[in-house]
């Protein structure tokens, strides 16, 4: 999707000038001001250094702001430029040296003043506020006077009336990787893929209860359908998320914690702009298929000391390979972070780095052991049956966010063990997530025992399962 510019930028053309400039408005603006904006436009204008705050911007109230931001969370956020953070419903930023006064970012008046949390990656910050509206701030790896606002969301391209959040979100993160930062994915074959023009830009939201990953899509539909299987098939429960670059952090209460590149392109949604493949990659060279299924979930090694729920992840390099996690914590009676890169060893463990300030997340049981499977969550794992002439077949571990399933066919007393790959397909339309009564389409493969391929089209509804090309039907068991 996002490879397919030519449509974007004549959509977003329509209605990217000029926007709102981070500057003092000149007068009352309403949210219908906010349609215009950079936010989704190609950009091929690598960065070159940015630059210092406008000295006309007010300087923030003395001892408001920390000496420097190691934590990227909801209230205080950075770049490898800048760093903000949010206070009083207003925004403050500076470079990221820290040698600056921090300074008040003049804001649309529509929500001056209502800001209630904030996220940056890359290029763009989203703000929400009080109502969890989303707004999005682009150019922020470019000088401030070019920093400008929109509030729009959804399709086509990015050119939709806004959105915002629901509610039922414990914690949520602005993830974006870039053609300029980035330049291209690395999958799980080890192969390289350009990484288009449009970028790919989520919202991740830890959903109440801990175990539900919802991602919102500024190109996608209004809605809350497009979710990631979460750890342990989706029965982990995380107390907080972190997200950058496309690689999602979570930890759980007892300190266990799991990390996984994943988004809508790099993870198989997109077959109309990408060309995916189960059958093996490795050593096929960059360019090629991109291989399926998405990279599973990386369990990260616990760390030696005290910590909280407090966690960050900041992406730095090229190739979706190295990410920097942090974790906030304690050690010898020193207040700071725990810091590891995921390209590292296991063996290499985590490093401590002192701040002296106070603690601001809760406090975790951290024992030393693998705890993830302890206290999961109920599993969204059915089971469904088909009955035809002379043959049966069994779905098993069926749940739409959690791929693969298993395929037991007993046909003429022979009995074919097969796994069944299926994945969410790209949409314009609005629809509710999980199964209801409207057949949901996903797309993927039949892999048999000999590690044969055979495509596969998923219609799923709570009753129904169908494999449209086997033309089989399944009907759901349900449990005793």
């Amino acid at each position: 999707m996002r490879l397919s510019l030519a449509a974007a930028i004549a959509a977003i053309a329509l209605v990217a000038a000029p926007g709102s400039p981070a500057q003092a408005p000149s007068g009352p603006l309403d949210c219908a001001d906010l349609a215009g904006g950079t936010a989704g436009l190609p950009d091929e204008v690598p960065t070159e250094g940015g630059g210092p705050l406008p000295a006309t911007w007010a300087e923030a109230p003395a001892g408001l702001l920390p000496d420097r931001v190691y934590l990227r969370t909801e209230t205080e956020t950075f770049n490898r430029l800048y760093e903000f953070a949010t206070r009083n419903g207003t925004i403050y930023g500076r470079t990221r040296d820290g040698t600056e006064a921090w300074r008040e970012l003049p804001l649309p008046a529509c929500f001056a003043g209502q800001v209630e949390s904030i996220s940056l990656d890359d290029d763009e910050l989203v703000a929400l506020d009080r109502t969890r509206r989303i707004f999005t701030m682009d150019n922020v790896l470019k000088e401030p006077l070019l920093f400008n606002w929109t509030r729009r969301w959804g399709p086509p391209v990015w050119t939709g009336q806004g959105y915002t959040l629901p509610g039922q979100v414990k914690a949520w993160a602005w993830s974006v990787v870039s053609h300029l930062e980035d330049e291209t994915w690395t999958d799980p074959a080890g192969n390289h893929t350009q990484i288009g023009g449009g970028k790919v830009s989520h919202i991740w939201g830890l959903r109440s209860g801990g175990q539900r990953l919802t991602f919102w899509d500024p190109w996608l539909p209004l809605d809350e359908s497009y979710e990631m299987c979460g750890p342990h098939r989706g029965r982990f429960r995380a107390v907080n998320l972190s997200a950058s670059g496309s690689t999602v952090f979570v930890i759980g209460r007892r300190g266990d914690m799991f990390t996984r590149l994943y988004d809508f392109d790099i993870s198989g949604h997109d077959p109309l702009f990408f060309t995916y493949s189960y059958e093996d990659q490795r050593g096929a060279g960059d360019g090629a298929p991109i291989q399926l299924p998405a990279e599973a979930w990386a369990e990260q090694p616990k760390i030696p000391g005290r910590i909280t729920s407090a966690i960050s992840i900041h992406k730095t390099g090229t190739a979706t390979v190295h990410r920097i996690l942090r974790v906030e914590g304690a050690r010898r009676g020193k207040t700071g972070y725990w810091e590891r890169d995921i390209a590292s060893p296991r063996a290499d463990g985590w490093t401590f780095e002192e701040t002296g300030l106070r603690l601001a997340g809760r406090k975790l049981r951290n024992p030393r052991r693998d705890t993830s499977a302890r206290g999961l969550g109920r599993s969204e794992n059915h089971r469904y049956r088909m009955k035809g002439d002379g043959i049966t077949a069994t779905l098993r571990n069926f749940n739409v966010y959690c791929s693969p399933a298993k395929l037991r066919v007993r046909e003429e007393g022979e009995v074919e063990r097969l796994i069944l790959h299926h994945v969410d397909g790209l949409r314009q339309e609005a629809r509710g997530p999980g199964l209801d009564d409207e057949p949901r389409e996903q797309t993927g493969v039949i892999e048999g025992p000999s590690g044969t391929f055979e495509t596969a089209t998923v219609q799923a509804t709570r009753a129904e399962i169908v494999l449209e090309e086997r033309g089989w039907a399944f009907e759901r068991v349900r449990a005793r």
